[in-house]
């Protein structure tokens, strides 16, 4: 079994609720799954992996992969939605789509959410290099609590 880098597990004396030890980013690591969840607008993602990978975490919202349209076309459809949340790959080519998307989004005065992305990176960058290997990252780390 792989074993999370040590942004998951602290050798220190925090006690997770159920006497294992955790980072406080495990916690916060859940809760952004969560959130994307229970996010109501449409997510943007590189491809079909990532796709697969949102939908085994349970997200059931409107997901639109950038593999299929011009960025321009894929902003302009997503712009009609309530939210959008993009959720590029944490790699230089994913940075530079978010901030291309961020920016046709805005002009369009949407709701965009970069955030949920930026934490999710900051938190697991050094276990994973993007959106396909978030499930495995969330099965793998669900299963140290046991």
């Amino acid at each position: 079994m792989l074993i999370p880098s040590q942004n998951f597990i602290i050798p220190s004396n925090s006690h997770h609720h159920d006497g294992n030890m955790y980072a406080e980013n495990y916690k916060r690591f859940e809760q952004l799954i969560n959130k994307l969840r229970e996010f109501e607008g449409v997510i943007l993602v590189e491809g079909m992996r990532d796709e697969v990978a949102l939908r085994k975490l349970g997200v059931r919202t409107e997901i639109i992969r950038l593999s299929r349209l011009p960025l321009a076309e894929i902003a302009l459809i997503a712009s009609h939605y309530h939210g959008v949340m993009i959720l590029t790959d944490f790699d230089r080519k994913g940075e530079e789509l978010a901030r291309k998307l961020t920016r046709y989004l805005e002009g369009y005065k949407c709701k965009v959410d970069t955030e949920t992305r930026k934490e999710l990176k900051k938190i697991a960058k050094k276990d994973i290099k993007g959106i396909e290997e978030l499930y495995s990252l969330y099965v793998r780390v669900r299963d140290l609590r046991f």
